[in-house]
């Protein structure tokens, strides 16, 4: 009977990521019109790699707060999708991409990791069709490495996590070749127009202090995680942060997690016109719940509370040893 189940998990969780990677779809399908004139987020990549492809400047366009180009190797890893349609690529590449998260998050049998397809971090990555999906996979496959080149701010946790060997490295090397033969001045051009991104640094907010003290368990892969991700610039759209998901280790952690930030999200979504507002929402709905995840985590924290917690009961029930006395 054992051998049996063994057998049948590899099949049930391959049916579960391929169900998952239809819905993502059908969801993309949904959210986004596939304007091709939209040049938002990896939709800029597709157009600049279009652009290359037909000999056009892809920083010919002027920036904006949502118009904010990417480095030319966003381009250059998005090229093959570039050549479908928007409709059919992106929705392959998402489609895909899920259903490889959905294969490998089950991978230990603990389904309730797919909780993070119905988080807020995964629904506006869907929505604005971001990068974050691809840089989780990139942590499980770090074969995928080139593809952290194409958001090198995000990047940076991914990076600083995964192993490097010199196929790894040669790779993401090879990317970065290419795109100066293609234009070689393409680093200036890029950085000359990122003056107007608007985002935030969680360690430089008023929470910072308290994050930093998760560098004290630097030692537990979780804690890593968070620290590194509030070093980094980021958007206060949810989705920047979808890699924070992969932080819970139970399912009332991931549980805690999710319907924390979706109060979150919910509340900017009916109080405001745009989700473009401070960053203090987001951060008391999905990194302070996080954050308490990571030190709910820590065996020392959890042995200090439990004596603690033991210690109380003993004196409250002294207490009514001699009130009864």
């Amino acid at each position: 009977m054992h051998i049996s189940r063994t057998k049948k998990a590899p099949c049930i969780r391959l049916v579960i990521s391929v169900l998952v990677g239809v819905l993502v779809g059908i969801a993309l399908i949904r959210l986004n019109p596939y304007n091709e004139a939209s040049a938002r987020d990896m939709m800029w990549a597709i157009n600049a790699a279009r652009d290359l492809w037909a000999g056009r400047d892809p920083y010919r366009h002027t920036p904006a707060i949502d118009l904010v180009p990417y480095p030319l190797t966003a381009a250059i890893v998005i090229f093959p999708i570039a050549l479908f349609p928007s409709v059919i690529g992106l929705t392959m590449l998402f489609s895909i991409v899920s259903a490889c998260l959905a294969y490998i998050l089950t991978r230990d049998g603990s389904y309730w990791r797919l909780i993070m397809f119905i988080s807020p971090a995964y629904f506006m990555s869907l929505k604005s069709i971001q990068w974050s999906p691809l840089f989780v996979l990139v942590l499980f496959l770090p074969s995928l490495a080139p593809i952290l080149l194409a958001k090198p701010t995000l990047a940076l946790p991914v990076a600083l996590l995964i192993n490097w060997s010199p196929v790894r490295l040669l790779t993401v090397a090879l990317v970065g070749v290419i795109s100066f033969i293609v234009m070689p001045d393409w680093i200036w051009r890029w950085s000359s127009q990122t003056g107007v991104y608007d985002g935030f640094i969680p360690l430089f907010s008023w929470f910072g202090p308290l994050f930093l003290v998760s560098i004290l368990f630097w030692r537990n892969p979780s804690s890593r995680l968070f620290f590194l991700m509030t070093m980094i610039p980021q958007h206060r759209f949810f989705y920047d942060q979808l890699i924070l998901w992969l932080i819970p280790q139970t399912r009332q952690q991931m549980l805690i997690l999710t319907i924390s930030s979706w109060i979150g999200f919910y509340y900017i979504w009916l109080s405001f016109d745009t989700l473009w507002v401070d960053e203090m929402y987001l951060l008391a709905t999905t990194y302070l719940p996080a954050f308490l995840i990571v030190l709910w985590q820590q065996p020392v924290l959890k042995q200090r509370l439990h004596t603690l917690s033991r210690f109380l009961l003993d004196k409250n029930k002294r207490t009514d040893v001699c009130q009864n006395e």
